[in-house]
């Protein structure tokens, strides 16, 4: 090795040894209060954390809200927050598979509660064979019925490494309970639509599709960092002339070019106008006209918008 390739060396290291540096730093610098540290994987598991945890719980989301979970890659930062937590959330499915084979076997394990809030949960498959193994459709938190679901098994888990919280926790889990279970009443109404489906951007709405009785037809399948092909784009169209569909719904939060192409395109075919509404992937909290939007907000948000796209009166 000469001179120049030995510099090289010790410059890398040294690099790798400072960033790591800044990143204990960083989360050293996160005052340990007595609170349990709860990390979650996404935003709709940190914000049932908050909901329930209350006063007694820090809680930290590994994915920055709002991002494109397919693609997000755990940093330095991320693993020391996760081996120093106390209890660490995931959906399970493909969404946060990295979770168990990137993250828990660089940290110590042992000492803490780690939980799949889909357990109990039936996953159904998405259609996508690029999506996880048999093309699991990861997105449970989007339905009301599964939610719940998810909401319990959080609940249960703050208490296993809590117990002294539990009335607390109970407390707060009822109230949570009581806005999932009347959403979940009132997404039944779908069915009774005057269409028999929805297009959207991002096919990430089976669950709801499925557990409340209408069909979704995707301009993507179920990663939101797919491109539509030409072919699927022509299908779309000529199903929403077949099936006089003249809505698209479309995640504020990303790019709505689909949404653009098919209203520009079926506007051009049919001559009818087309709408396009919002509905949320909600992996965020959202600033709407009316303010901040959370995970709960967002959900009766997507209610309105799939009773008018599936002419729910």
């Amino acid at each position: 090795m000469n001179r120049r390739q030995l510099l090289l060396v010790i410059g890398s290291v040294a690099m790798v040894v400072a960033l790591m540096g800044a990143a204990i730093a960083s989360v050293g610098a996160e005052e340990d209060d007595g609170r349990t540290k709860v990390v979650a994987t996404f935003y709709p598991l940190a914000y049932m954390a908050e909901r329930i945890g209350g006063e007694r719980v820090s809680v930290t989301s590994l994915v920055p809200y709002n991002s494109e979970l397919h693609s997000w890659q755990p940093a330095p930062q991320d693993m020391i927050r996760a081996d120093r937590a106390d209890l660490i959330l995931y959906n399970g499915g493909p969404a946060d598979a990295w979770l168990m084979s990137e993250v828990v076997p660089g940290i110590g394990a042992d000492d803490k509660l780690i939980v799949n809030t889909t357990v109990g949960v039936q996953y159904i498959s998405g259609g996508d064979e690029h999506e996880g193994e048999g093309g699991v459709d990861p997105h449970t938190w989007l339905s009301p019925k599964r939610a719940l679901v998810q909401a319990l098994n959080v609940y249960r888990a703050l208490c296993e490494v809590d117990p002294n919280g539990s009335g607390y926790f109970a407390e707060r889990f009822g109230a949570l309970n009581r806005s999932l279970t009347l959403l979940d009443a009132e997404y039944e109404g779908l069915s009774n639509g005057s269409v028999s489906g929805i297009i959207i951007s991002h096919a990430a709405f089976g669950y709801v599709a499925y557990d409340y009785g209408f069909e979704q037809h995707g301009a993507i399948g179920l990663s939101a960092d797919q491109e539509p092909s030409i072919t699927n784009m022509i299908k779309l169209v000529e199903l929403m002339k077949e099936e006089g569909i003249y809505t698209v719904l479309v995640d504020p939060v990303y790019n709505d070019r689909y949404g653009q192409v098919l209203q520009a395109e079926l506007e051009r075919k049919t001559g009818s106008e087309v709408t396009v509404l919002s509905i949320h992937l909600a992996l965020g909290p959202y600033e709407d006209e009316a303010g901040r939007a959370d995970y709960v907000d967002q959900l009766a948000s997507n209610l309105v918008s799939l009773k008018a796209g599936l002419g729910v009166g």
